[in-house]
């Protein structure tokens, strides 16, 4: 099937900067270790009441406007929290429909439809990206794979302050091939398999490819793959162009340019991410994302279920450096916590106004999450091996590790 290219339209101008949640990664555990206990029995009532004061501790300790939590166990969605609101300033609750954007948990998404083509063998991960993107140029520093690109190994460059201009967050991209203009012609930082860099840009190539080897446009193959299969209605593609139900309003402690926490709210624009199509264009409500992650606690116990034993052993098999140093990033998950005595993949998206985190322990059967319309008054602090997101996985883990009776 062939894909026109669409003209590029613009919105008016906004500013935002989007940054990249990082998060450490040891070691790895196999895929047998899931088999054994992914449908263990759902939880007691001191574990929920306890996930339920964290979904509550979370929004006090940062003054989120608005948050909604979800947990999965048990075969079941278990519990379902929405504190504070989607517009503050109009008095509109957070409910269960309400939706937020969820930023690079859209690398989840990507990286599922991707090992999904190659099941069908419609795509090699290991063959050059030109064979599924015609356009992007062959590099002089080496050959980009899929393989590569999904671990962050491809040398592909993050983003740049010179190219954070109000015309960057207003302009809407069609079209994933269109988008990579933006950095195609960039010389990459290292050889390819070199070293490990975090960028959006990767996967939005990664979704050029998916749109390439399925013949269908990227968010048409999620939809269709992804969003359909699993009755996702509360999650999709944003585009800011058009009214979306249930959205809500962005806020945020730390001022956009700066990084810097202020001592007052702000409201944050509705900002255009269509250039991040693959790596953080997103939006979703917390009882779709824990859904969606419950497919990673089922894989290779149910025939019925969408994510395969072999699509989550390779999720779970991490990628090296030519020097052999390990990178934390697998097929969209950071797959720091497998080194945790509480076994997690965790994947979290944030950029002013947008927090969202989806963690999964594999081991106790159990997928939580959270979105929030706030950037809370820590900031950048809440990232990396040592920042709150982790924290947060490690305090859910001993919960779930609690051998508290009903």
């Amino acid at each position: 099937m062939k894909i026109n290219r669409p003209k590029i339209s613009f919105v008016k101008p906004l500013i935002v900067l989007s940054i990249a949640l990082l998060s450490g990664f040891t070691g790895l555990t196999t895929v047998q270790a899931t088999e054994q206990s992914a449908t263990q029995s759902a939880l007691t009532k001191q574990q929920l009441k306890a996930l339920n004061t964290v979904f509550k501790k979370l929004r006090k300790d940062s003054q989120l406007v608005g948050l909604q939590g979800a947990v999965f166990a048990g075969g079941k969605i278990v519990t379902q929290v929405n504190l504070g609101f989607a517009d503050l300033e109009h008095n509109v609750p957070v409910n269960n429909n309400t939706r937020f954007e969820i930023a690079s948990i859209t690398k989840s998404f990507t990286g599922l439809g991707l090992l999904l083509l190659e099941r069908q063998g419609k795509i090699d991960l290991d063959k050059p990206i030109q064979t599924y993107v015609p356009s992007f140029p062959v590099k002089t520093q080496g050959t980009i794979t899929a393989r590569l690109l999904t671990g962050n190994l491809s040398g592909i460059r993050s983003y740049n302050k010179v190219e954070r201009t109000p015309a960057f967050y207003a302009t809407h991209y069609d079209d994933v091939v269109v988008a990579l203009d933006l950095f195609k012609d960039d010389p990459l930082l290292f050889t390819p398999g070199e070293k490990h860099k975090y960028t959006s840009y990767g996967y939005n190539l990664l979704a050029a490819a998916i749109q390439g080897a399925s013949g269908e446009r990227y968010r048409d193959y999620i939809q269709r793959t992804i969003l359909q299969p699993l009755g996702l209605k509360n999650t999709g593609f944003i585009d800011v162009r058009k009214p979306m139900k249930h959205r809500s309003r962005m806020y945020s402690f730390v001022e956009p340019l700066t990084r810097a926490v202020q001592d007052h709210l702000s409201v944050i624009p509705t900002l255009e991410h269509s250039y991040n199509m693959g790596g953080g264009n997103m939006y979703s409500n917390a009882a779709d994302l824990v859904t969606f992650g419950s497919q990673f606690l089922q894989a290779g116990l149910e025939s019925k279920g969408l994510v395969s034993k072999d699509i989550l052993q390779q999720i779970f098999t991490p990628q090296y450096t030519k020097s052999g140093q390990t990178s934390y990033v697998s097929n969209g998950w950071m797959v720091g916590g497998f080194d945790h005595s509480v076994k997690y993949l965790v994947m979290s998206g944030s950029y002013p106004g947008v927090q969202a985190h989806l963690i999964v322990y594999p081991t106790q059967g159990v997928a939580f999450a959270y979105a929030t319309n706030t950037w809370g008054k820590e900031g950048g602090a809440s990232f990396g091996p040592d920042g709150s997101v982790t924290r947060l996985a490690h305090r859910v883990g001993e919960i779930l590790a609690s051998s508290q009776t009903k």
